[in-house]
């Protein structure tokens, strides 16, 4: 599944007295990915513990151009780095389930990452080129400099996560969240961007009209909704970006089975437009399934 994403590209034009008009464009691309196993174990009435080990690998490209778009016989320089991730990281957290009268129930979770390191192989190559702006193709020169080592390391945070739900058994159920991140120790190849400890809070429900797989379709339908906030990594212009949604969502369950259809919309705001930074309103749609099937089984009546 993906892990992370970098997808950017940033101009700047600039004119410069007897040499014309200049233009800097920052391009990154790449991510990475994450293949994990998770397995939970009972260790006292009620006490589970669980852990996921995670395999983390991809390639993050950085590049930064200095382009003379008004004239074909400058050489333009790009300074791209390069810098392939690879490493296996722990994650693991407990949770205490309670039953309590008349089917009601209560559970308390919490979630546990450490600060881990992930190593890679980096790479930077300074060069300069020829640019067609009519094929939008680039002509290589000279190289100016490669340096290649194992200097790649990027520093996760530490993350901290406690939850609580309570409910009635196939009924109803309230749950609250709460995840703190501690972005200050996040590290890029050596360098700190100085990013800010984040922290989100989340409420939602469900709410079943009847207890059993049985009557009227629209009965067995699960309806939920859900609020969240998230105090950002990111500070810009002394303001914190932050984010705001509220999410609306059914699961519909399958005919002749257990499984259901998830179907939700979140209506968010990220930003805001205070300090001459940009507000952002979206709307996000999500679609999935639970699976809650017995393959393979050889049928012995029809």
């Amino acid at each position: 599944m993906p892990y992370s994403n970098v997808g950017y590209e940033i101009r700047s034009n600039r004119t410069l007295t007897d040499f014309g008009n200049t233009a800097t464009i920052y391009k990154g691309y790449g991510g990475l990915n994450k293949v994990y196993f998770g397995n939970a174990f009972s260790i006292a009435k009620g006490l589970s513990f669980g852990f996921n080990a995670s395999y983390l690998f991809g390639t993050i490209v950085k590049q930064e151009a200095l382009t003379c778009p008004d004239s074909a016989y400058f050489f333009n320089t790009m300074n791209k780095s390069s810098v392939r991730l690879n490493k296996l990281v722990y994650d693991a957290g407990l949770i205490y389930h309670r039953n309590l009268k008349d089917g009601k129930f209560y559970q308390i979770g919490l979630t546990f990452s450490p600060k881990q390191k992930i190593d890679g192989l980096a790479e930077t190559t300074v060069y300069t080129y020829l640019y067609n702006y009519s094929s939008e193709l680039e002509s290589p020169k000279d190289t100016l400099s490669h340096t290649i080592g194992n200097n790649g390391i990027v520093s996760l945070p530490t993350s901290v996560g406690a939850g609580f739900m309570f409910g009635s058994t196939n009924r109803w159920f309230a749950i609250a969240d709460i995840t703190y991140q501690k972005w200050s120790e996040f590290t890029y190849l050596g360098s700190n961007p100085g990013l800010r400890d984040s922290y989100k809070f989340s409420l939602g429900g469900q709410f079943r009209p009847s207890a059993v797989d049985i009557g009227k379709y629209f009965d067995r339908v699960n309806y939920r909704a859900g609020l969240r906030f998230e105090q950002g990594y990111l500070e810009l212009q002394n303001t914190r970006i932050n984010d705001l949604g509220v999410s609306f969502g059914v699961g519909l369950p399958m005919k002749k089975s257990k499984s259901t259809l998830n179907l939700a919309v979140e209506l968010g705001t990220l930003g805001t437009t205070n300090n001459g930074l940009i507000k952002e309103n979206y709307v996000r749609f999500t679609i999935g399934t639970s699976l809650q099937e017995r393959w393979f089984l050889k049928r012995r009546f029809n």
